[in-house]
């Protein structure tokens, strides 16, 4: 009762700063305060668990008296009697004084006394603050007891109190012990106070938890002990009965006497609700809770409800309620939870979860990771490209931050000027700036090309075009050449030159009444009409080189009223004419101020010059300027100001390079700067043209070399003439075209004359002979002429005149004699030998008096005086000295209109017709008709001469083909880097003979066909059958061939597909080492910078150096100066000083060591990474080079195209053949048509299907070509993909091994578990063995109890007899004495041997415990191992679908996992059962332990049963299983590379390439 009193004492501190009443939760202002249940008793009516009771069996048990030889009064217990049990009931009910109930255990005969011990546990429900425990005995208190608590259910028993009488032998305390401040307050105390035997009945037993605890008095501030008094369950562990030690005698009676009773077992304490509630109330479910307030809940109001834990629970106190308070959510969330960093830094610990709205953060304050607030306030998503921004977070505009290159709110399309979005952003399009318009295709980087540009990167000019230009709008300047070349590059040696301003009036369209005023560059109009201003004669002629340059003129007007017209600025040249308004190309309305006004001179859509002419004649016009005219006023009466007109041209001389004047790579036959002349051998086709026109072989027909390039008449030689070296000079004969040295021989004839060859007689005629001579040789004097040339009658005579006085016809024949000279017709009625006398008058002269004479034919009519002659005909004058005339004889085909020169006899000829008579064509022209020749217009390069057949087909030369040789013949190439079409590789003739036997077979068929119907003779049925037949089987032969061309065509196209993967897959390479190479540039910038800062670094450490040397030298000095102290004092302060500062001077020159050392490293990482770009950049390299022999074959499949659509020309030409073919079966001689019909319309759909296959086939191959770019990204994906499917199934593998193992630790447990519950039990047989034996010596020892009682009796009957005699009183007392000491001592050794076997039987208790430790620690394991292949299953339901398998295992081995669990329960439930049979073992005998053997190896069977074995055998096939799937996907692995090889052999097979341009520069 004193430990009670004082108890209460304790507590009462507790109640003073606490209302009377402490169920309210809150004051009346209805603010929370601390409040607390009643005060209750907790054991009241609850049911004690006891480990022993008596009444089971019924047994006798007696009532201690405490008097020696008194009868004792016995009773019955009997568990089975409700008027003579004694179970735990009684302990908890209530308790009267006058009708005492009581728990009792069975008596000390039975067993109980130490070491066995009995266990009172009360369960309280929940948990209680306890303030004291109270036991009432009905017997004496035991002599060693012990009070635990627990606070939760399975938890460890924590000692309370002990009470004993042996504190120190017990349990090993120090009896009456206290505590000290600063000690651990939740120990156990250890008390003899309560140890006596005495009273033997009604005993009380009062704990006081906080009586000599320091903290008491401060319990709301003591955490220790707020935990100390908190309990759910309290156990009282009953040790050692007290006794009189009158049990050693073993007297039953005695035995009965002592045993444990308890009549009532109470706990004060408080519902423990933690001062936030006033009761404790029951559920549904009859469980005790608190009725929590504050905002709290849990059982014991021990934690916030949900959404208060804006700061920690605490337990309320006198001074503060602690109430939790609600989280701060902003109305986004109804959930939270407490966060101490939070609350440490804010001092609000709410941490609000599921945030609503897409809303995060502590307080829902802030959006979601991703998301973005808009002005409106809400959180929407970001959505931001995964692949193309630095991070799915966006700023507060929801814009996003993009990867180096890549634009777009989203980050979702590269920027201009980039391509190819991928994990490290888009790269730089790698466009020429020159070129491109700095942008490129976002997939495959191919790069936007101004006009004339062309290339991936647009770095180089198209065909026909040069100097890349980036000020150039087109990028490259159009070729000019006079039109003769397209190939053409900068010229070396030009410089830049401006033509500056100059002015003169001129205005040839106005009228009279427009006059103008010039002053210096004022220009005035004082009528409606515009005036002009025409430049200089230094800005007009050949301007060629300004093209593409720009003109400029700074110009104002007086006033605003500006009208406009679409002519402001004129060129005028070469018969051209262009204009442009003059705010034309971006140009500035014209004002007051003084604007400078630029115009582009070249031919665009974005500089209007109208007329629109092309690009040639653009240069055609500046290469002969004829005139600039620039307005100079836009209003009546106005004033316009002109100065500072400049062209930008160029000219050969030092200087800034202009680079838009051309050097051209001239054909055969040209050559200069622009191809402007012709070469040694050549002349002009037209020179009418000048350098416009085509130059032409020379063709002097082998007589010379040369030729007049601009009249085309050549050098002639070997004796030849003409304009082309066609005829034999004058005074020679033969066939000059021949072309040999001889082909003229001298003529046969005098000199001065020429000479002919008949053409049939080849007999060689002299023409032309000296005046008056004649015939073949010119060996005859010519008629009217006289003598004897050759001297073939006599001496050699010249011809002479025959002198006839002019009394002859000059036009009549033989008027005198050849060799005499006598006159022999004679007029104006004249004779004589020389007419020189008249008729019949031969003596006198002839005279003026001779009659005059009439004509007979009326034609002539002769006088003296005058000769008068008239012709119907056309003729020419022959002779001047003598009127003789011949006809024109014009052509009437090549003359205009039949009439020629008087003098020359040259007809009028037709255009392209030459001759004297107009009867031939021109050099170069063919085609002799009534309206002319036609130019042949050969193309230069690819034909023999400028001359052409009768037809108009050029001679070509070898590759050229058609009508003007300007095509390459097929399987022939143009290539601007070599004259002439070049052949193509021998591969193409396959192609060219399998068409050419397709049109061969077309034409057999057509023959065939015509000769159907073209016999005269009857045809019969059966040979019409024939030859129908024979028609049908041509034209099914030639669709097997068509659709064998669509199989070749396929194969083809297949392997166009396969090259077209090769160059994915090479420029994905290239990618990724351009990858590489950024990558290492930024390591190595990296690099660089920490080197740099470990320089810098140095630097500063050395400069610190600097300063401690500096420092210490100074200490040094002064302590040099100073005098050393006398004595064994102290050391001087400044010598420790320098001690110091040296010490300082080392630490740093050893960082300075360490920064040193890293920047080394550093330097070396560099070295490294810079080696490592350099083998990356060689890699490149070489790379290129692949990727530049990957075009070549690009380009060679991009000939092959258009070799397979000219295939499929031919076989559309060959479907429409054979249509027509069919056609002309309908014309034949009518016959039963029908069949014919039928079978024509069959092939007529079949033609039909053929051309709808062939047009499939060429739509499919372009929709594949298509889809290659598509292709592209689908296998890097799946690339990816493999690459994630492989880790994920190493993952799978790892886990699946992991899993193994930690199921074969689990085997190797239970085996090591079977291993211990064999150990334990050769130990429960070796107990059993000593168990034995000491049982027979305790047999023994109870053998000699009854003497030892009979002698104890005898000597108690002989001590009162020598107390009644007082007889030999001292002697028998002594022996009495030794007899009674004799059977101590004998009792004492049985007592020895029974705790002898009772420590053995507590050591195998120990070992079971300690069993059942491991089996519990193995639980533990499997449970966790079990946790992890819950783990492993959740994960692996994320992976992909290959990895179903790996997953399907895995859940196996969990269940197996799961079956060796329940196994192992098994174990345990039976080893648990083998420890509650040793916990109560009373006293071993054989049976007991061979029970516990059966249940050992019962136990062993099951852990046999439960086939660890067998699991772990199918956990490795499962792991065999995923080995085998990994080697499946190394298979894949190496067949996708043998295909990459496959495909590098066909690119290395394929030809070097083939570009086929099927036409040249047309002229």
């Amino acid at each position: 009762m004193p430990s009670l009193i004082r108890a209460l004492v304790a507590w009462s501190w507790v109640a003073v700063c606490v209302r009377a009443a402490m169920d309210e939760c809150t004051d009346e202002r209805d603010a929370p305060q601390r409040c607390m249940p009643e005060f209750v008793n907790a054991a009241f009516n609850v049911t004690v668990v006891a480990t022993n009771t008596c009444g089971s069996p019924p047994e006798e048990y007696c009532v201690q008296t405490g008097a020696t030889g008194v009868t004792k009064s016995c009773h019955i217990c009997d568990s089975r009697d409700s008027g003579n049990h004694h179970s735990a009931v009684y302990l908890t009910d209530y308790n009267n004084q006058q009708d005492t109930t009581w728990w009792q255990s069975q008596t000390m005969l039975a067993g109980i006394q130490y070491p066995d011990s009995i266990n009172l546990t009360l369960h309280l429900g929940k948990s209680f603050d306890i303030t004291y425990v109270r036991l009432k005995f009905h017997t004496s208190r035991p002599e060693s007891f012990a009070i635990y608590k627990r606070t939760s259910e399975g938890g460890p028993w924590v000692p309370y109190q002990y009470y004993s009488g042996s504190c120190e032998k017990t349990y090993q305390k120090a009896g009456r012990g206290f505590i000290r401040t600063g000690e651990d307050e939740q120990q156990a105390l250890c008390t003899d106070e309560f140890s006596d035997i005495s009273p033997l009945t009604g005993g009380n037993v009062a704990f006081s938890t906080l009586e000599g605890r320091p903290s008491a008095y401060n319990f709301d501030n003591s955490p220790v002990l707020q935990d100390w008094v908190t309990a759910t369950d309290i156990r009282v562990t009953l040790n050692r009965l007290n006794t009189f030690g009158d049990e050693v005698f073993n007297d039953p009676k005695v035995l009965k006497s002592y045993y444990y009773a308890i009549s009532d077992f109470a706990v004060g304490g408080r519902c423990k609700c933690n001062g936030h509630a006033s009761e404790c109330v029951k559920n549904s479910r009859g469980q005790l809770l608190c009725n929590c307030k504050h905002n709290t809940e849990g059982d014991d109001c021990n934690v916030c409800k949900p959404f208060y834990n804006d700061r920690p629970w605490r337990r309320a106190t006198a001074e503060n309620p602690n109430e939790c308070l609600p989280c701060d959510c902003s109305g986004k969330s109804s959930e939270c939870y407490f966060d101490g960093e939070l609350y440490r830094a804010t001092g609000h610990g709410g941490h609000c979860r599921n945030c609503a709205d897409n809303t995060d953060g502590p307080n829902c304050e802030r959006c979601l990771d991703n998301y973005y607030r808009e002005q409106s306030g809400r959180c929407l998503p970001c959505g931001c490209n995964t692949v193309g921004s630095e991070s799915p977070q966006c700023d507060n505009r929801g814009m996003c931050a993009c990867k180096p290159g890549v634009t777009g709110e989203k980050c979702d399309r590269c920027q201009p000027g980039y391509h190819s979005l991928t994990e490290a952003g888009c790269r730089p399009c790698s466009c020429s700036p020159s070129g491109s318009t700095q942008e490129c295709d976002v997939n495959t980087g191919q790069c936007r090309c101004k006009e004339n540009v062309e290339g991936f990167s647009c770095d180089r000019c198209k065909l026909g075009y040069f100097n890349l230009d980036p000020t150039n709008p087109q990028g490259c300047t159009p070729c000019f050449c006079f039109q003769h070349s397209s190939v053409c590059d900068s010229a070396e040696g030009f410089s830049v030159h401006s033509v500056s301003s100059s002015f003169y009036r001129d205005n040839p369209t106005v009228r009279q009444t427009n006059v103008s005023q010039l002053t210096s560059s004022v220009l005035t109009s004082r009528c409606v009409f515009p005036v002009f201003l025409c430049v200089t004669e230094k800005f007009l002629g050949n301007q060629m080189l300004s093209y593409g340059q720009n003109l400029s003129l700074s110009f104002r007007v007086d006033r605003r009223d500006t009208r406009l017209s679409a002519e402001d600025l004129v060129l005028e040249g070469a018969n051209l004419r262009v204009a442009v308004p003059l705010i034309a190309q971006g140009n500035a309305y014209p004002n007051e101020n003084m604007q400078t006004y630029v115009f582009r001179l070249h031919d665009s859509t974005d500089y209007p010059w109208r007329p629109t002419i092309s690009h040639s004649d653009f240069q055609k016009l500046l290469h002969n300027l004829t005139a600039i005219k620039i307005r100079g006023t836009y209003s009546e009466k106005s004033a316009g100001y002109l100065d500072d007109v400049s062209l930008v041209t160029a000219r050969r001389a030092p200087g800034v390079p202009a680079r838009w004047v051309e050097q051209c790579t001239c054909p055969q036959g040209y050559q200069g700067q622009h191809c402007e002349q012709c070469t040694l051998g050549y002349r002009r086709a037209r020179p009418e043209l000048g350098a416009f026109s085509p130059c032409e072989p020379c063709n002097c027909n082998g007589h010379s070399d040369d030729c007049n390039a601009n009249t085309g008449a050549c050098d002639c030689q070997d004796n030849t003439a003409g304009l082309s070296c066609e005829r034999c000079k004058d005074g020679f004969y033969g066939d000059a075209t021949r072309g040999t040295s001889g082909d003229c021989q001298p003529c046969p004839c005098p000199a001065g004359a020429t000479c002919a060859v008949v053409l049939k007689t080849r007999e060689v005629v002299c023409t032309n002979c000296p005046t008056g001579t004649t015939g073949k040789r010119c060996e005859l004097c010519d008629d009217g002429f006289f003598g004897d040339p050759l001297g073939q009658s006599g001496p050699v005579r010249a011809c002479r005149a025959c002198k006839c006085s002019d009394n002859i016809d000059p036009n009549a024949v033989g008027n005198c004699n050849r060799e005499t000279g006598e006159c022999l017709k004679c007029i104006y009625n004249t004779d004589g030998f020389f007419c020189d006398r008249c008729k019949d008058a031969p003596v006198s002269p002839a005279s003026s008096t001779c009659r005059a004479a009439t004509a007979v034919n009326g034609q002539l009519t002769h006088h003296r005086s005058s000769i008068s002659i008239r012709s119907t005909a056309p003729s020419v004058l022959s002779n001047r000295s003598s009127p003789r005339f011949h006809r024109c004889n014009c052509n009437p085909i090549g003359s205009t209109n039949g009439q020629c020169d008087i003098t020359t006899g040259q007809c009028e000829c037709q255009p392209g017709v030459t001759g004297l008579h107009c009867e031939r064509c021109e050099v170069n022209f063919f085609g002799f008709s009534s309206s002319g020749c036609k130019p042949c217009d050969c193309d230069p390069e690819g034909s023999q001469s400028g001359q052409c057949k009768e037809d108009g087909r050029c001679e070509c030369r070898p590759g050229f083909v058609g009508a003007r040789c300007d095509m390459c013949e097929e399987n022939y190439f143009y290539n601007r880097s070599a004259p002439g079409c070049q052949q193509c590789p021998s591969c193409y003739s396959l192609v060219r003979d399998k068409v050419n036997q397709q049109r061969q077979k077309l034409h057999d068929l057509q023959t065939l066909i015509d000769n159907l119907g073209s016999g005269q003779d009857t045809v019969t049925d059966k040979a019409f059958e024939d030859r129908l037949k024979e028609a049908e089987r041509a034209i099914m032969e030639l669709l097997e061939e068509a659709q064998t061309s669509k199989d070749v065509d396929k194969g083809l196209l297949d392997r166009l597909n396969n090259l077209n993967n090769t160059l994915t897959t090479q420029w994905n390479r290239l990618q990724n080492i351009r990858n590489t190479v950024d990558n290492t540039g930024t390591q190595a910038d990296r690099a660089r910078n920490r080197v740099r800062d470990a320089e810098d670094l140095i630097d500063r450490a050395r400069q610190e150096l600097d300063k401690a040397k500096d420092a210490i030298s100074k200490v040094v000095s002064d302590v040099t100066d100073i005098k050393p102290p006398s004595g064994t004092g102290d050391a001087n302060n400044m010598t420790l000083l320098a001690e110091e500062a040296r010490t300082l001077a080392e630490k740093h020159k050893m960082d300075a060591d360490q920064i040193e050392k890293i920047a080394k490293d550093a330097n070396d990482t560099s070295t490294k990474a810079y080696n490592l770009l350099l083998k990356t950049l060689d890699g490149e390299g070489k790379t290129s080079q692949e990727i530049t022999e990957l075009n070549k074959k690009y380009e060679l499949a991009k000939n092959l195209e258009k070799q397979a659509n000219k295939v499929q020309a031919e076989a559309e030409d060959a479907g429409e053949k054979a249509l027509k073919i069919f056609a002309n079966l309908t014309s034949l001689p009518p016959f039963d048509t029908k069949a014919l019909e039928d079978e024509a319309s069959k092939i007529k759909k079949e033609a039909s299907d053929l051309d709808k296959l062939i047009d499939k086939t060429e739509k499919d191959y372009n929709d594949l070509r298509d889809d290659l770019k598509g292709k592209e990204q689908e296998v890097r994906k799946l690339l990816e993909k493999g690459k994630s499917e492989q880790q994920t199934a190493d993952q799978l593998l790892a886990r699946a091994d992991a899993a193994k193992a930690l199921a074969e630790e689990a085997a190797k447990k239970g085996q090591s578990t079977f291993r211990e519950a064999e150990s334990i039990l050769e130990d429960l047989r070796d107990f059993d063995k000593r168990v034995n034996d000491n049982k027979t010596a305790a047999e023994d020892a109870l053998k000699k109890i009854p003497a030892i009682n009979a002698t104890i009796m005898a000597a108690n009957d002989k001590t009162r007899q020598a107390e009644a005699a007082l007889g030999n009183a001292a002697a028998d007392a002594r022996e009495a004495k030794s007899k009674a000491e004799e059977a101590e001592r004998i009792a004492s050794n049985v007592q020895k041997g029974s705790a002898k076997t009772k420590d053995d039987a507590e050591k195998a208790l120990e070992d079971t415990n300690k069993l059942d430790n491991e089996v519990n620690d193995m639980m533990t394991e499997l449970g966790a191992a079990e946790q992890e292949l819950a783990r492993k299953k959740s994960e692996a339901d994320r992976d992909m679908m290959m990895a179903g398998m790996a997953s399907d295992n895995a859940k196996e081995a969990e269940d197996n996992a799961r079956k060796a669990k329940g196994a192992v329960k098994t174990v345990l439930s039976t080893i648990t059962a083998l420890l509650e049979q040793l916990g109560n073992i009373d006293k071993v005998d054989l049976s007991k332990l061979n029970q516990i053997d059966e249940s050992l190896k019962s136990a062993k069977g099951k852990m046999a049963n439960s086939e660890l074995d067998r699991k772990l055998a199918e956990l490795n096939d499962v792991a065999r299983t995923q080995e085998d799937m990994i080697n499946d996907y190394d298979r894949q692995i190496r067949e996708i590379r043998a295909d990459i090889t496959n495909l590098n052999d066909i690119k290395n097979t394929l030809p070097d390439g083939c570009f086929n341009t099927p036409s040249l520069e047309r002229p």
